[in-house]
């Protein structure tokens, strides 16, 4: 018998290749609201289907309209899930975590994603997006009175370029603590410190290492 993530994961794919983003929502929203799956879990499985999705392009058995047609219905339920978090939410930490991408990487719906884990923990949560300069991302670290920042990179490109980027932050705001994840670090992370690259299922646990 299909676990429901299973269940959840066939349909969804149905109602994409029947381009019904509006049924897609629904039957996600059905999901969480009815207790057979949590939003992390709803999550988990969403970043799954985006994994598919990527490996058909890759393969090319996906058009690049389809793909981003997927992309564009996965994003469409993460935010609609968005209001179901504050009712799922922790009591509030007292800690804030600013969460973008560097500049020139525009892929931040796993970083969406991210940001709804923190906020279920208690954090007060400020998503700022994608292809972020360093200038901007101090300025809100300043403004929002951020304890953390969670940065995200897609390939090793990418990653590669966002190490300057943390050095330079880090330079900048020492007391800060920073984060990194994405698709760039899911095999390994060489150069990277265990402490740095973020494993989500230590979110809500996070709080009582930020001081």
């Amino acid at each position: 018998m299909p676990s429901a993530a299973e269940e959840l994961h066939s349909t969804l794919v149905d109602r994409i290749a029947a381009h019904d983003r509006a049924g897609a929502v629904a039957v996600a929203l059905d999901t969480v609201r009815s207790g057979a799956l949590d939003i992390p879990q709803v999550h988990d499985m969403l970043a799954g289907l985006l994994a598919d999705v990527g490996a058909s392009w890759k393969a090319g058995e996906t058009e690049v309209w389809q793909e981003h047609y997927a992309t564009a219905v996965i994003r469409t339920i993460v935010e609609a899930c968005h209001p179901l978090v504050a009712e799922h939410a922790a009591a509030p930490v007292d800690r804030t975590v600013v969460l973008a991408t560097p500049p020139e990487e525009y892929h931040d719906l796993g970083l969406r994603m991210i940001a709804d884990r923190f906020a279920l923990a208690g954090w007060t949560t400020h998503l700022l997006g994608a292809s972020l300069p360093l200038a901007e991302l101090l300025a809100a670290v300043d403004e929002l009175r951020a304890d953390a920042v969670v940065l995200s990179a897609y390939t090793h490109f990418h990653r590669l370029a966002l190490r300057l980027y943390v050095d330079e932050l880090v330079a900048a705001r020492p007391a800060l603590r920073v984060w990194v994840g994405g698709a760039a670090f899911a095999h390994e992370h060489e150069g990277w410190t265990d402490e740095m690259v973020l494993d989500i299922a230590t979110i809500p646990a996070l709080a009582g290492q930020v001081s």
